[in-house]
């Protein structure tokens, strides 16, 4: 997905930290970015490259830094342009296409707190955190994170896609919405599935969340089983067509960039062999990893799971003999599925 830079690590700490000749510079113009791109991938002028003025730092990725530099007049030198930014999405993931987009981030909102919407007075950079302060009134502004979710629902070997209305991208995506005041996140996932195809979910899981900085939201992603009928209503105003689709029927995500995508890879590629890794194998962590596991089979009959403790009291010859009787019970079912499809 978009932040998984790994081995690189992301530090978004505040900092006042001052440039340097190698840091990274992140200079937004409206929607678009003063960058080029080669082979695909997004490359960042350098602090020496443009000679900027006023930088205000962003973040860190390793020990590099990179600065917002807003609505400057840059000249197009060296490759470097402006580039729409609607078209990140496009390009090959890594630590500076996170950036890019982390940043817009960021710009997006320093450029709408210039003004104090209590008193109209302008507002100023805090010195301790991130945050805009009026200091007239003393009003202070935090970053904004929309929650919202994003639903997998599937019936035995079918899945729910949908195709939103009037907007730039057109592939296919699975329900989606914005939590609102007051409501759980669990709530959300019923109301919006609701909402926009007229079913009903029952047994939410939780798979795992992403921080989609194009839209300043944080999305939870969940796997939602169908309760009931399975006739779609769909919501005409939002959306402009869902329906359900088999295992085989769904289309691969080539960006690799989105939570929607990974979630549609999962099902479509019929991922049955999982290790769980328990780190310090303590009870709670045993009673509750059975547990799940538990659920999982019944859910899915072919899950092959296996539990694989690492703390420093647990057998080295255990751990392998468990794998490897996992991967002997992988084969015996690929040999299983492959008389049943012959």
């Amino acid at each position: 997905m978009l932040q998984d830079i790994a081995p690189h690590i992301y530090h978004n700490q505040m900092s006042w930290k001052e440039p340097e000749a190698d840091d990274f510079v992140l200079c937004y113009r409206g929607r678009t970015l003063y960058c080029k791109v080669e082979d695909g991938s997004l490359v960042l002028p350098r602090v020496k490259d443009v000679e900027p003025s006023a930088l205000q730092y962003a973040f860190s990725i390793d020990e590099r830094a990179d600065y917002l530099l807003s609505d400057a007049e840059l000249k197009e030198a060296n490759g470097f342009s402006y580039f729409d930014t609607g078209k990140l999405r496009t390009l090959v993931p890594g630590p500076a296409l996170m950036a890019a987009a982390a940043g817009e981030s960021l710009y997006r909102w320093y450029s709408g707190q210039r003004f104090c919407g209590r008193c109209g007075k302008p507002m100023e950079k805090s010195r301790i955190e991130r945050a805009m302060v009026c200091p007239a009134c003393g009003n202070t502004v935090y970053p904004k994170i929309c929650p919202a979710v994003i639903v997998a629902i599937h019936d035995g070997d079918r899945l729910v896609l949908t195709k939103y209305k009037d907007r730039p991208v057109k592939h296919y995506a699975l329900v989606a919405g914005f939590n609102e005041i007051g409501e759980s996140i669990e709530e959300t996932v019923h109301r919006e599935v609701l909402e926009e195809t007229g079913l009903r979910v029952r047994n939410l899981r939780f798979y795992k969340s992403q921080p989609w900085v194009f839209t300043d939201t944080l999305l939870f992603g969940f796997f939602a089983e169908l309760d009931g009928s399975d006739k779609i209503t769909v919501q005409e105003d939002e959306l402009s067509e869902a329906g359900w689709f088999y295992r085989s029927e769904i289309p691969e995500d080539r960006t690799h960039l989105s939570l929607t995508g990974e979630m549609m890879e999962l099902i479509h590629g019929d991922v049955p062999n999982i290790v769980c890794i328990q780190p310090f194998g303590c009870l709670p962590n045993h009673i509750v990893g059975k547990g799940v596991i538990k659920e999982i089979r019944r859910e899915y009959p072919t899950a092959n799971i296996v539990a694989i403790d690492y703390d420093p009291g647990a057998s080295e010859v255990n751990q392998l003999n468990r794998i490897k009787l996992m991967l002997s019970t992988a084969q015996k079912n690929l040999k299983k599925a492959e008389k049943k499809d012959a």
